[in-house]
């Protein structure tokens, strides 16, 4: 492939220096659509719902808590979780300090996600409380990890786990403030890893750009047609390939944002249901 040299024409006065970054994506959308509805699967199965501006508000407190437990410019940050509302939150709050969420497929073999763990070496993982025995198998495969943080919405006294030093998230948001003073971030910076399931060979990782997923954000609400009327329904695992990138272009148009928690195939009936139920369109 031929590379061509850029040639440099009359400076425009459009604002291109405006960095297309995740977190100026998201503050457009809280305060363009403040009471847009996002809802979201509880722990009992039902439905629950918040707003774009209550979600704002917990997103700057995820990225003070994340901060508080020494996640900054760079730092690859960890999740393990369904489609969930806290998945959601930290879609927007580890790249919005600059850090790199690494999306970790819980459908691996240990040993393959343990590689991956450790290839991007995340220092911090945040883990549903479901989740915690496929955490414990990654401390069991030696990995580095220093900080393991518990999402439930149990005290920490009830959480039994294996896991060294457990930091409980939902006390770190509630001692955190709701305002956060965002970063302008590069645009080139790393948003997000995602690795393959090293079908074959080792698991190889993809490292996302600001400026990739805010223009693909922009392109998919384009094609299809993603509107503010409409209802999107997070089908695919968001810790997988960026959930297709649903979060983003909802958002982006502040469309009605449906996130329905932990399911597999034999869920397709009660998905239907749900499709319905939520007005998803």
């Amino acid at each position: 492939m031929t590379s061509h040299p850029i040639v440099t024409g009359l400076p425009s006065t459009h604002g291109d220096s405006y960095q297309l970054n995740t977190t100026t994506l998201l503050r457009h959308s809280a305060r363009t659509y403040p009471e847009q509805e996002i809802v979201f699967r509880t722990i009992d199965g039902g439905w629950d719902r918040y707003t774009y501006a209550d979600m704002f508000e917990r997103v700057g407190k995820s990225a003070h808590a994340l901060t508080g437990l020494g996640a900054g410019p760079g730092t690859v940050v960890g999740i393990l979780d369904w489609n969930s509302k806290r998945h959601m939150e930290l879609y927007w709050a580890i790249p919005g300090i600059a850090s790199v969420m690494l999306q970790m497929n819980l459908r691996l073999a240990p040993v393959d996600l343990a590689y991956v763990t450790d290839h991007a070496e995340a220092s911090i993982v945040l883990v549903d409380e479901s989740l915690l025995p496929v955490a414990e198998a990654l401390v069991e495969q030696g990995v580095g990890v220093k900080t393991w943080v518990v999402m439930t919405d149990k005290p920490l006294s009830e959480i039994s786990t294996t896991l060294p030093g457990v930091v409980h998230w939902e006390d770190a948001l509630t001692a955190a403030e709701s305002t956060f003073d965002w970063p302008m971030i590069d645009e080139k910076s790393a948003y997000s890893a995602c690795y393959t399931t090293g079908t074959t060979g080792r698991p190889k990782g993809v490292y996302y750009s600001h400026r990739s997923v805010w223009l693909h954000a922009a392109s998919m609400a384009c094609n299809a047609g993603i509107t503010l009327d409409d209802g999107v329904m997070m089908l695919t695992p968001m810790f997988h390939v960026q959930c297709w990138g649903l979060p983003y272009a909802a958002t982006m148009v502040g469309a009605r944002v449906v996130l329905p928690g932990r399911f597999d195939l034999n869920d397709v009936d009660g998905l239907i249901d749900s499709i319905v139920e939520c007005d998803v369109k």
